[in-house]
């Protein structure tokens, strides 16, 4: 009875084994895989681009509370190729939340730039209400990087913004590799 046992045992602990290591395989293969570096997000997607690294660094999911007239954040993130193939990637907002006042959504005094060391730049565009995408169609070539800033601005019109005190928005800039 107890070499019936043994063997039961053995038998499951082969099943289990197999099964552990065809999950990790099929995790590691899924199309996208992402890690921590240093408390911040890097993402790769599929073997061909695993070595691709996106790296904010400052929290790309931004928590702005009591937010008034003359407030600006200015944060970098960069994107570096060290693959043999040129990456599409987009950078995009996601998960947008406010409390804004204004019936159409965002006033026009509250906005955003970004600015990339290859020479793509979104210029004084009013924050977004939905996800939206920021920059599309952009490209890398092997061994380079192409280095950003986010700037968001209130900003401070000198006329009565009372309306607008006091006001939060909660959302995340993200880079996105494409195949």
């Amino acid at each position: 009875m107890d070499k019936k046992w043994t063997i039961l045992i053995c038998v499951f602990s082969v099943l289990t084994f197999i099964s552990s290591v065809i999950g990790s395989s099929i995790i590691f293969m899924n199309d996208e895989i992402r890690t921590e570096a240093n408390s911040n997000k890097v993402l790769a997607n599929k073997n061909i681009y695993k070595s691709t690294s996106i790296v904010y660094e400052a929290n790309n999911n931004l928590r702005l509370n009591s937010l008034n007239p003359g407030y600006n954040l200015e944060q970098k993130f960069s994107i570096t190729n060290n693959n043999s193939n040129t990456i599409k990637y987009i950078i995009e907002w996601q998960n947008i939340s406010s409390n804004w006042n204004s019936g159409n959504g965002m006033p026009e005094e509250f906005n955003y730039s970004v600015n990339c060391s290859n020479g793509e730049k979104v210029e004084n565009k009013q924050m977004p209400l939905n996800n939206e995408v920021i920059l599309d169609n952009l490209e890398l070539e092997t061994n380079k990087t192409n280095e950003c800033t986010i700037k968001i601005n209130f900003i401070n019109t000198g006329q009565d913004q009372s309306y607008n005190l006091n006001k939060t928005f909660t959302g995340t800039y993200k880079v996105i590799i494409k195949e």
